[in-house]
């Protein structure tokens, strides 16, 4: 598998399983083919593993003494251990030499190279997402650190200002308080005079009322006595 389907398998992110896989790949048993390395299905328990002793704070040290004790280890043999397997001498040094030695020993010192440059390409990839992301994490920490000071100092300042604004408030309302006491005294006068006033109003209202009643009935009866007049009159 590819470290993309480890990725999608394990749910870890890719550049992640990249760092797993460069920090800890005597535990991967991984294959280089061309300049991609395939990985066994073996190898996801050990991704998981280390995925999660990272998410409980363990450090790198930690986690690769874990796994030595859980998982087995393979070891890759470097460039510098490795020696390109050349042909075996025929005994008539003479026939090699009219042969194509030259060309077998050219092919297989550039396999070698090849082999060796590709194993440095991908070092040099892993060492630059490491450094890649070791700069994200420093930038992260950075602003994290600047961001707690900026909060801690408007913290101090908006809760001594705030308190000052408070006595401020406090004073301001008891001043008004006091300045508005003898016009609230006023009001107060004015408010039992017009209820006094209205309620005086409200019986001679009333009484009115009753007159005009009182009139309507009578204006009634004289219409009707009118009435009765004018029938016996013609």
């Amino acid at each position: 598998m590819a470290l993309s389907d480890i990725a999608r398998r394990t749910g870890i992110p890719a550049p992640t399983a990249r760092r797993y896989a460069a920090l800890f790949k005597d535990y991967f048993s991984g294959r280089r083919l061309g300049r991609m390395t395939r990985y066994p299905e073996s190898a996801i328990p050990v991704f998981q593993r280390i995925s999660e002793l990272y998410g409980h704070g363990r450090i790198t040290a930690e986690i690769e003494e874990l796994l030595r004790l859980e998982f087995p280890r393979t070891i890759e043999m470097g460039p510098a251990d490795e020696h390109p397997a050349l042909p075996a001498a025929p005994p008539d040094i003479a026939a090699i030499f009219q042969g194509n030695f030259t060309e077998i020993l050219s092919d297989a010192l550039s396999e070698a190279l090849s082999a060796s440059m590709n194993r440095f390409s991908e070092a040099l990839d892993t060492l630059a997402e490491q450094k890649t992301s070791l700069d994200a994490h420093r930038t992260d920490i950075t602003k994290l650190k600047n961001g707690f000071v900026l909060l801690a100092r408007n913290l101090k300042q908006l809760a001594s200002r705030d308190q000052a604004d408070t006595v401020a408030l406090i004073a301001r309302m008891q001043e008004r308080i006091r300045l508005m006491e003898p016009k609230l005294a006023v009001m107060e006068e004015i408010s039992l005079t017009l209820t006094s006033d209205n309620a005086d109003l409200k019986a001679r209202l009333s009484a009115q009322e009753v007159e005009l009643h009182r009139l309507r009935d009578d204006r009634e009866r004289l219409e009707a006595a009118l009435k009765r007049l004018s029938g016996l009159s013609s």
